[in-house]
């Protein structure tokens, strides 16, 4: 049976390993980002961010459909890329 503790240490792990991903994420971006800056192409896709929230949305074929979560979901996302947007363009600007 589980324990309020040993699933707490489960969501703590889980927390770990978000923190991980957001971080490679950040990598990846800013690696992108600069590739931009080089090409003289724009800092944003509309298109690439609407293909990202889509993707990130889609259901696999053993998940459950819940609009509610699904909408959690889609704010988590948003709000990453619009964060990650500011941070880019603050530590950007800001460089020489």
């Amino acid at each position: 049976m589980d324990t309020i503790a040993s699933l707490r240490q489960e969501v703590d792990q889980v927390q770990k390993e978000l923190q991980v991903l957001l971080l490679r994420r950040r990598d990846l971006t800013m690696a992108i980002w600069k590739i931009k800056q080089d090409q003289g192409l724009p800092f944003l896709s509309p298109e690439r961010e609407a293909q990202i929230l889509e993707d990130f949305l889609k259901h696999d074929k053993d998940q459950e459909s819940d609009p509610l979560f699904d909408e959690v979901l889609k704010r988590v996302m948003l709000g990453i890329l619009k964060e990650f947007e500011k941070y880019l363009s603050a530590k950007y600007s800001s460089e020489p």
